[in-house]
């Protein structure tokens, strides 16, 4: 990963500028794309072999350690390159990109909390995640995080009922 992982980026960088893809876009969706590819493709074969709960649950569990395991040791991995214990300050870019994400996660949820996966709530979750990158000015980015909001508070609203019997579970 040490040898290959500066090439890869700069490769990236620069077939982007090629392109006219904002470099910060590429960097923050593309290579964690990138990476998580196998778990994409396993999760793709698993579904197309009628396997259905075994690829959302690798799904599930690949979105659970980005946000733990992976988001958690990063000031860590920052101390430990020489950071100060005060944490990574974040700038205005990755401030709003931080709460992009995690309203997808928000909707996400909401999508799964009656444990079942429509068509629609698929195809709207891929349309809503693609439509985001010709658009890389923050405001408009902010502006998709409150869509992400808005249809997530829609869908625990319409699943309220499943809610109490998932906060039991975790007390369980």
């Amino acid at each position: 990963m040490l040898i290959a992982a500066e090439p890869f980026a700069g490769a990236l960088v620069a077939g982007g500028k090629e392109l006219g893809i904002d470099e910060f876009l590429l960097v923050q969706w593309l290579a964690p794309l990138a990476s998580e590819a196998p778990e994409l493709l396993v999760a793709a074969v698993l579904a197309l072999r009628g396997h259905d709960d075994s690829a959302l649950g690798m799904l599930l569990s690949a979105k659970v350690n980005q946000w733990t395991l992976l988001v958690g040791s990063l000031p860590i991995a920052f101390m430990a390159g020489g950071g100060t214990a005060s944490g990574i300050a974040l700038d205005a870019r990755q401030t709003e990109e931080f709460i992009l994400t995690a309203a997808q996660t928000i909707l996400g949820f909401a999508v799964l909390v009656d444990l079942r996966l429509a068509i629609w709530e698929s195809v709207a979750l891929l349309a809503l995640f693609a439509a985001q990158f010709p658009f890389p000015d923050p405001a408009v980015r902010l502006g998709f995080s409150a869509a992400y909001a808005v249809l997530a508070l829609g869908l625990l609203l319409r699943s309220r009922r499943e809610l109490p019997a998932i906060a039991g579970a975790l007390y369980r």
